[in-house]
């Protein structure tokens, strides 16, 4: 991540340079497509989401209609299963074609598609037939699955990097905005036409007409003219690039913490119709108005996200809102009794949606290597639409061999969204322990910091007598990626703990003076994506005449910078003051 660092500073430094130069006329001026580049994007995926739902729902609408209510868990399977396929089959492919050609002449050609296919809809509907309707359905979702990795990452070459945060709020949000919109519609039409699908289905072909005239404003982008062939064994190409992404720090967790939302979202948007009908007594199309709701909180949380990650990708935030979305879950299944809270619950789910998704996918789109960076996107689209895939299977699972209520589904699922989130944190403690350091812990303070080291991208030793932990969660939130090593003799059971949630590990050894710094130095070695820092309660032993032999050889060591940095010891008044309702006043003072 230092290396991130650097990168980021230099390129701030000769944005800072560009922007001076703009304002005097060296540049040339940005054209109107330019400008609302992201916003012409915006309108056409945003047009292609409505109608990937609307016609999901007409296929779920009319075969309920055709089969009857009792028919919905299976109905709902096989078009979940349908829509999904393509993700997987596809998606792959799409990440080397994006890589390969140019990204504004894939949108535009895919848009096409989706124009015929739409038009071709109002056909199958007309017949009532299952198999146009599931061929159209796939391929729908073929055309969506290609369209998905050209998508993403074209943003970071339609935006100033500063910027990629807020442009994946505003296209996460209006993604989740279009599935009120595709949902509302099929419901809305459905009712209103008296169920005439063939006429419903002509809107969606005029919506993605719109779609198509969008997308050819979007301003040319060149090719980034890879040499990558689409290999017909995509699953050992989806395997190389998430061994590729691995190499990059912590972007492998974002993948994963990506992948997972839609399987969340997937699950939820299926189950939510028998749980409608089976626990509110409502209608199968007055519970695809229940996910409106949902929608509604995900479009307002992306755009919260999009603003809260201006500053940095809040990954943490991000672990911290699956954990509250699982809970969500879970009370839905217990309190399904209450209309009130469930309303107030389905839209708080949506929010905390919202800001689970948008920083991961930030983190992907803006730490991605730039030349595979489409590769990057397709093998994350892949591992999301296995957990969209997994959706379906566990609603069969739930409702037809466990015969469990859509309520009882709900309960279970949470259970393994929680472990789920759990594990991605843990992989992400570092920005987990800080965002909960920065929001929890720093605002009870006014710290004060003097000769700071914590910025310093090398390992150091901070020598300080009395080590609390208060302290540590304060020094914390300086950066994510500082990771403090304490000495120890003993194991305790809430190291495993601290261990996997938060930025502090320990040393065991017999003798905490002599073997500390010895083994510290080994951690360091392999820990490149870390500022590792030893937290030395020992200050009276570096003045020993013993130590001095120690120090030498850890000073002639040319691949290790270890600093020594002294915490000034302060008296009780000085280090802590509080008075009233004021907050706690903690100074630190380093020195060499």
């Amino acid at each position: 991540m230092a290396l991130f660092k650097k990168k980021n500073e230099k390129q701030g430094f000769f944005q800072t340079i560009e922007d001076a130069l703009n304002r005097f006329g060296f540049f040339k001026k940005e054209s109107f497509y330019e400008r609302y580049a992201i916003q012409f994007l915006n309108v056409a995926q945003f047009l292609g989401v409505v109608n990937d739902n609307f016609f999901k729902y007409l296929i779920v609408f009319l075969f309920i209609d055709l089969k009857g209510i009792e028919a919905s868990p299976i109905i709902l399977t096989w078009v979940g299963i349908v829509y999904v396929l393509p993700f997987l089959l596809f998606s792959s492919a799409a990440g080397v074609l994006a890589d390969k050609f140019s990204k504004q002449r894939m949108i535009i050609l895919l848009k096409f598609t989706e124009v015929i296919i739409m038009a071709l809809g109002i056909v199958a509907f007309l017949f009532k037939s299952d198999w146009a309707s599931y061929t159209l359905l796939f391929l729908l979702s073929m055309q969506s699955a290609v369209f998905g990795p050209p998508k993403y990452s074209i943003i970071p070459e339609l935006v100033k990097q500063e910027y990629i945060p807020k442009a994946n709020g505003l296209i996460t949000s209006f993604t989740y905005f279009g599935i009120i919109v595709g949902t509302f519609l099929a419901s809305f039409l459905t009712q209103i036409t008296n169920k005439n699908f063939p006429l419903t289905a002509t809107i969606g072909t005029a919506l993605a007409i719109l779609g198509f005239i969008a997308a050819i404003f979007i301003p040319k982008t060149l090719s980034k003219q890879s040499k990558k062939k689409v290999n017909p064994f995509f699953f050992y190409e989806i395997y190389r690039n998430l061994v590729y992404a691995s190499k990059t720090p912590y972007l492998l967790a974002a993948i994963f913490g990506s992948a997972s939302f839609l399987f969340i979202g997937a699950y939820f948007q299926l189950n939510v119709i028998p749980y409608a009908v089976q626990s509110m007594g409502y209608s199968e199309v007055a519970g695809g108005y229940l996910f409106l709701l949902t929608a509604v909180g995900i479009a307002i949380g992306a755009l919260l996200a999009g603003k809260l990650c201006r500053q940095r990708v809040e990954v943490g935030m991000a672990c911290m809102s699956g954990m509250i979305l699982s809970i969500l879950i879970f009370l839905l299944g217990l309190f399904y009794h209450f209309p009130t809270f469930i309303f107030i619950a389905l839209f708080a789910l949506g929010l905390f949606g919202g800001l689970y998704i948008v920083p991961f996918d930030s983190f992907i789109q803006r730490f991605a290597p730039g030349q595979r960076r489409g590769q990057i996107v397709a093998a994350a689209n892949f591992l999301s639409f296995c957990g969209v895939l997994v959706a379906p299977l566990l609603l069969y699972l739930f409702s037809e061999t466990f015969e469990l209520s859509a309520a009882q589904g709900f309960i279970i699922t949470s259970a393994m969204i929680f472990v789920l989130v759990l594990a991605i944190a843990s992989r992400l403690s570092g920005y987990f322990f800080n965002y909960l350091a920065r929001t929890f812990v720093s605002p009870l303070y006014r710290v004060e910091v003097k000769d700071s080291p914590l910025e310093q991208e090398r390992p150091f030793v901070l020598v300080w007598e009395k080590i609390k932990g208060i302290h540590i969660a304060l020094l914390a939130a300086f950066n994510p990626e500082l990771h403090f090593y304490i000495p120890r003799t003993k194991k305790r059971y809430i190291d495993s703990f601290l261990r996997l949630f938060s930025s502090v590990d320990f040393i065991y050894v017999k003798d905490p003076q002599e073997d500390a710094l010895k083994t510290f130095l080994k951690k360091t070695k392999k820990k490149r994506d870390q500022i590792p820092c030893l937290l030395f309660p020992y200050p009276k032993f570096l003045e020993e005449k013993s130590s001095n032999k120690l120090l030498r050889e850890l000073k002639k060591i040319k691949d290790f910078d270890l600093v020594f940095v002294y915490i000034k010891k302060l008296s009780r008044k000085e280090q802590i003051e509080r008075k009233h309702f004021k907050r706690a006043k903690v100074t630190f003072t380093f020195s060499r």
